[in-house]
């Protein structure tokens, strides 16, 4: 078993702001979800703080949870369709491939190593 380094987990850090802040102009571009908005930049605002200020495992575990999902998807989640009720609108292909990129970053924080 691998366990993070210091230096992975800034690298983690670093990598959860960046896509958060990708994510964020794509919410306020097309006007969805823009309600998890103000808890995507308290997320990146806490993580800059934990990169000054240090961080133990418990703060990278409270920092993963508060990260909020936008797509829940499960095996009978469908996206939404456009109006000819066949094709995924582009905002959320858009925002589905950075909301994952966020998720994977954050649920990485609590993860403690690898195999």
């Amino acid at each position: 078993m691998h366990y993070f380094s210091e230096k992975q987990r800034v690298e983690q850090l670093r990598s959860l702001i960046g896509f958060i802040n990708l994510l964020i102009p794509a919410l306020q571009e097309s006007k969805q979800y823009v309600d998890s908005i103000e808890t995507l930049q308290e997320a990146a605002l806490e993580a800059n703080r934990l990169l000054v200020e240090g961080f133990v495992q418990d703060d990278l575990s409270n920092l993963s949870r508060s990260v909020p999902r936008l797509f829940w998807l499960h095996k009978e989640w469908c996206p939404p369709l456009e109006a000819d009720g066949l094709s995924e609108p582009l905002w959320f292909k858009t925002l589905a491939s950075l909301e994952a990129k966020v998720t994977e970053a954050s649920e990485r924080l609590r993860v403690i190593g690898e195999y």
